[in-house]
């Protein structure tokens, strides 16, 4: 019972980074003649042998797989990652032309991009819609499109069998190449969608999110939800659709990541066949301009809700990708896990949920994109609670700025980034998300590589830094949306 008690100890401190820990490392214990199973991984103890370090747990062994980075015969950029654990490869062509391009179709165009994505697999010029989702089926193949404010992606995913990837890959570009944005379906469509938002504005969180990206973009591309509102997504016309496509979907806009069973030779060649059947154009990378820097206030939006949804944030800066900032990066990461990352031992997450009991999570996120990023907490709690609740969650950022983070914690996170990083590359997915995000974001090719790295580099004094530069209280945003209005002119006071 004892050494199940300080086990017990032991996983509450690491969270689910444990796990990966057990798996990944070889635990440096002697007179291992006692076992606890967790899966397939088994970890060895004695009875006076108890884990009371987290350095016990020994070494991460792994190796980062092999990235190749090419460029089509018409000058298409492909990142490549072969493996051949399981015989499937996923491909994916990215544009530069998420839902902050809409109003380059029309101006009050909003959800332009998003419905272009949707309807790029809703049948082509050679198959309606029935037949393409029958030739889909019968390939067994994941194929579909999806938007963000920066990008437009479809991807599609198939077994490697030779003409199992020949088969899918015509489909895949049929629908990149010939899509024909059918009347009928488009309808059918913005009726699902409109539906779809008028109940999503049940939901306090989405309403809360709505109201956090209006404040912080304003009039900026990025400050409208990807898909437009009911009014913009109504008098969507099939001529936005085609237009767009034709303005954004274009070799000289994208970029191909393919990951999973082939040879670099067979990749090369399935990149080569992909991008000549894109038409030219020029590329957007780069081109959304920086938003304003918002005023800080409060926002409240009355909703009828029993809990109160919060968000307390501001604007960052634009992602950047040079060796000082992915450093900088790096270390402002680790130092948000310890203030406002999802396991219980950070700092929100200990005061606001554990000892107050003001919420059931609270967690601290950051968005980065080209243009800007934001930085947001995130939390919900009882309508009498709120004000407390705001001003002790400010108070937590405030002391954590002011006095800085300790050794143990950024140790403890240190060695949970390390030990969960294999997860990115648990499978041909996860891995396929990594690389390509990477690749449209302009990541040096060795980003992966040298992640250990950066966490290696990072000390008290780097981190500490990382989240001074990067989170200012003086410029927080708070939306809340609840029943009532709390009280919060304090915080605003110099």
């Amino acid at each position: 019972m004892k050494l199940l008690n300080k086990y017990n100890k032991l996983a509450q401190a690491i969270g689910a980074t444990l796990a990966i820990s057990i798996i990944s490392a070889t635990p440096a214990i002697a007179n291992q003649n006692h076992s606890t199973a967790m899966g397939s991984a088994t970890l060895q103890l004695s009875d006076d042998s108890i884990i009371d370090s987290i350095d016990q747990l020994g070494k991460l062994d792994f190796r980062v797989p092999t990235t190749h980075r090419f460029s089509t015969d018409n000058g298409v950029a492909v990142v490549f990652t072969e493996l051949h654990q399981l015989p499937i490869v996923d491909v994916s062509v990215d544009f530069y032309a998420g839902s902050a391009f809409d109003s380059q179709v029309r101006a009050d165009g909003d959800g332009i991009a998003n419905m272009t994505a949707t309807m790029l697999t809703q049948g082509t010029s050679t198959l309606d819609e029935d037949a393409f989702i029958a030739k889909k089926e019968q390939l067994g193949i994941e194929l579909g499109g999806g938007v963000s404010k920066d990008g437009l992606s479809l991807s599609v995913r198939s077994l490697s069998k030779a003409q199992t990837l020949q088969d899918a890959t015509d489909l895949f570009i049929d629908a990149l190449t010939k899509p024909v944005f059918d009347d009928k379906i488009l309808e059918r469509n913005k009726s699902r969608l409109i539906s779809s938002v008028k109940q999503q504005k049940q939901n306090p969180a989405y309403v809360a999110s709505l109201a956090y990206t209006q404040a912080l973009y304003g009039g900026h591309p990025y400050g409208h939800p990807a898909t437009g509102d009911e009014a913009s997504i109504k008098a969507l016309r099939r001529d936005d659709l085609m237009a767009f496509k034709n303005q954004f979907l274009t070799k000289d806009n994208a970029k191909i990541t393919i990951t999973g069973d082939l040879s670099l030779d067979d990749a090369k060649a399935l990149a080569n066949r992909i991008s000549a059947e894109l038409p030219s154009g020029k590329s957007y990378q780069g081109s959304i301009s920086t938003p304003a820097k918002p005023a800080p206030r409060h926002i409240h939006i009355e909703h009828d809700s029993s809990q109160t949804q919060i968000i307390i944030g501001h604007l960052i800066d634009a992602e950047r990708t040079d060796t000082a900032s992915r450093q900088r990066f790096s270390d402002l990461s680790l130092g948000n896990e310890i203030l406002a990352g999802s396991d219980f031992t950070a700092r929100l997450m200990k005061t606001i949920r554990e000892q107050k009991g003001y919420t059931y999570g609270i967690y601290g996120g950051i968005e980065r994109m080209q243009a800007a990023g934001s930085y947001a907490v995130r939390f919900s709690t009882n309508g009498e609670q709120v004000r407390d609740a705001i001003f002790d969650t400010v108070a937590i950022i405030q002391d954590t700025l002011n006095n800085g983070v300790t050794h143990d914690e950024l140790e403890l996170v240190r060695l949970g980034n390390k030990n969960s990083f294999p997860e990115i590359f648990a499978s041909n997915a996860s891995t396929h998300k990594m690389t390509g995000s990477l690749a449209f974001g302009n990541y040096p090719a060795d980003h992966l590589a040298t992640r250990l790295d950066r966490l290696d580099r990072a000390t008290i004094a780097s981190v500490n830094q990382a989240l001074k530069n990067t989170i200012h209280p003086d410029d927080f945003i708070i939306i809340t949306v609840g029943k009532s209005k709390p009280d919060l002119s304090g915080l605003f006071e110099k």
